[in-house]
């Protein structure tokens, strides 16, 4: 009892902050190839081999990449399993997707470029699908 009335006269009663997504980070490597996909909640930075595209995000964008998200515990994200592995012989990039919130950055185990863990299909493509209509479309 003592120690709980001490926590709330030093702490108070405030309830713990909310851990919002600020950005999703998608990158492909290889031997001599590097790309990143960077989004936050209003623009998509493309990086591949040093060279920058930027270009605008829509909030409906944004949202459909979140509500990715819904059914995901960001904390398991390092844990779920790869269902193939050709890019341990040169076979396939080998991708991550870095997720970073207010409170922490999560990452993800690495993966196939083309074929991520199950609960992160949905978070890929809606990121992929942010490029359609850019000259950045057909590199991811």
């Amino acid at each position: 009892m003592y120690k709980f009335l001490l926590f709330v006269i030093l702490f108070g009663t405030h309830s713990l902050p909310t851990e919002t997504i600020k950005s999703v980070e998608l990158s492909y490597q290889t031997r001599g190839m590097q790309k990143f996909l960077i989004i936050n909640a209003d623009s998509i930075e493309v990086k591949i081999n040093g060279k920058i595209a930027n270009y605008k995000l829509t909030k409906n964008q944004w949202k459909k990449i979140l509500k990715t998200f819904d059914k995901v515990k960001l904390s398991t994200i390092s844990k779920l399993k790869r269902p193939t592995t050709k890019s341990f012989y040169d076979g396939a990039f080998i991708s991550q997707l870095k997720v970073i919130t207010n409170l922490k950055e999560y990452e993800s185990v690495n993966f196939d470029h083309d074929a991520p863990p199950t609960a992160l299909i949905k978070t890929v493509n809606a990121m992929k699908s942010t490029l359609v209509g850019t000259e950045s479309k057909h590199d991811f």
